[in-house]
C-alpha cells in the first residue's frame, strides 16, 4: 500500500466540500421522479401480523444472542477485510429496475409495495437471517432516504457501491459521493465494463480501478459479459471480488444462442421473441463458469434467477455449483427467509464444484 493512501476515517474527515454529484440515476435509466425520497414512509399494512412484523423488526437488537444464533446459521466467506453472508440483497428492487420483460405493470406493483420503510423491513430482516451485506447506488439514498435505517433502525449492514457511470472523468467524484453515504466496498459498473471493452476503451477498466484502489475499502470489478474480466485477469488486475451475472438459459423467454450479441442489454429491445428484450444477462454461462474455475478471486454472481424467469432453487444451486462465492439477489420482505434457507441448503449441498470457497 503506498504510503500516502489515506485511510477512509481521513478521506471521509475532508470530503465535505466536494460537490454531489446526480448523475447515477440518469445513467441508470431513472428519471428524475426517481431521485427523490418517497412521499411513502409507512408501508401499507395488509394484516395485523404484517404490523406486528414491523414493530417488531424496528425493535430488533442484533446485538440480542438470540439474533446472533440465527446470523451465524448462514455461511461466510470473506471479500477484502469484510466477513459477508453468502446470500447478497440486490438493490434492482429498490431502484425499480425491475427486468420485467413485457409485464409493465410490475414496476407499478414495485413501487406501490416497497415504500421507504417496508425495505427498512426488509434490510433488518436480512441482517437478522445473516444476510448481512447489499448492493447499493447513490440514487437509492436520494430516493428513500435509507441513512435513516442506521441512524434509526439500528441497522448494521454492509454495502458494496455500484458506481453507475460511463464517463471515467467523472468516476472518482462519484465514487466520493458513495463513500460519503457510508459505503463498505466499490465496484466497477458492469454495464461500463462492458462498454468500454466493446468499444476498445480498456485503458478505462484500468483507470478506474486504479481510483477505486486510491481508498481504504475492497474493490470489485462488475461485469455481464465475460471479456471484461478476462481483461483483468490477462493484464494482472487484482481486483478484492468479481461481480459477474451468471444463469442457464433453460427458461422460456431466453434467446437463441445465434441470435445474441454483445451489445444486445444496451440496445433497444426487439419485440421479437427470438430476439433480445430484457430477457437474458449471462450470454456464455459455459464458458464463464469454465474460465473462472481458475480465478481466484472471490466472485459474487448476480442475476442468478434471470431477472425472476428461473426458480429460486435451481438458479441458487446452479450458482454455488458452478463457483460463485455469493449470490446477489433482489429480495422482498417476504421472500427473504426462503433465499436465507436457501442458500445454507444450496452451500451445502455444493461438494463437488472445483472453485475453492472464498
Amino acid at each position: 500500500m503506498p504510503e500516502n493512501r489515506p485511510n477512509r476515517r481521513q478521506l471521509l474527515g475532508t470530503l465535505g466540500a466536494l460537490p454531489v454529484l446526480g448523475v447515477a440515476a440518469q445513467a441508470a435509466g431513472a428519471d428524475d421522479a426517481r431521485t427523490k425520497p418517497d412521499a411513502v414512509t409507512r408501508p401499507t399494512f395488509v394484516a395485523r401480523s404484517d404490523k406486528q412484523q414491523y414493530d417488531r423488526l424496528k425493535r430488533l437488537d442484533l446485538d440480542d444472542p438470540q439474533v446472533v444464533a440465527r446470523q451465524k446459521k448462514m455461511p461466510t466467506g470473506k471479500i477484502g477485510k469484510l466477513t459477508l453472508g453468502r446470500l447478497i440483497s440486490g438493490s434492482n428492487l429498490i431502484s425499480m429496475n425491475m427486468h420485467a420483460r413485457d409485464l409493465d405493470y410490475v414496476g407499478n406493483l414495485a413501487a406501490a409495495y416497497n415504500s421507504e420503510e417496508r425495505i427498512f423491513m426488509t434490510l433488518k430482516r436480512c441482517e437478522e437471517l445473516g444476510a448481512n451485506s447489499i448492493v447499493l447506488k447513490n440514487h437509492n439514498f436520494k430516493r428513500f432516504r435509507l441513512s435513516k435505517y442506521w441512524d434509526e433502525w439500528g441497522g448494521k449492514m454492509k454495502w458494496l457501491a455500484d458506481v453507475i457511470t460511463t464517463d471515467i472523468d467523472k468516476y472518482e467524484r462519484l465514487l466520493v459521493e458513495h463513500l460519503e453515504l457510508g459505503a463498505d466496498a466499490a465496484y466497477l459498473w458492469g454495464g461500463a465494463s462492458d462498454i468500454w471493452y466493446h468499444k476498445k476503451q480498456q485503458d478505462n477498466i484500468v483507470r478506474a480501478f486504479e481510483i477505486m484502489k486510491k481508498y481504504d475499502v475492497p474493490v470489485g470489478i462488475g461485469a455481464h459479459r465475460l471479456e471484461p474480466i478476462e481483461f483483468c485477469e490477462r493484464e494482472g488486475l487484482v481486483p478484492d471480488f468479481y461481480i459477474k451475472t451468471l444463469h442457464h438459459d433453460r427458461y422460456w423467454s431466453a434467446h437463441p444462442p445465434e441470435n445474441r450479441r454483445f451489445m444486445e442489454m444496451f440496445e433497444p429491445e426487439s419485440p421479437e421473441h427470438a430476439n433480445y428484450h430484457d430477457n437474458m444477462f449471462c450470454h456464455d454461462h459455459e464458458r464463464t463458469i469454465e474460465f473462472m474455475s481458475d480465478v481466484k478471486v472471490p466472485w459474487i454472481a448476480f442475476k442468478i434467477l434471470a431477472a425472476g424467469a428461473i426458480p429460486p432453487q435451481d438458479g441458487f444451486q446452479f450458482a454455488f455449483d458452478s463457483g460463485a462465492d455469493f449470490v446477489c439477489v433482489g429480495m422482498f420482505d417476504f421472500q427473504v427467509q426462503q433465499d436465507a434457507e436457501l442458500t445454507r441448503s444450496c452451500v451445502a449441498k455444493a461438494g463437488g464444484r472445483k472453485r475453492r470457497w472464498a
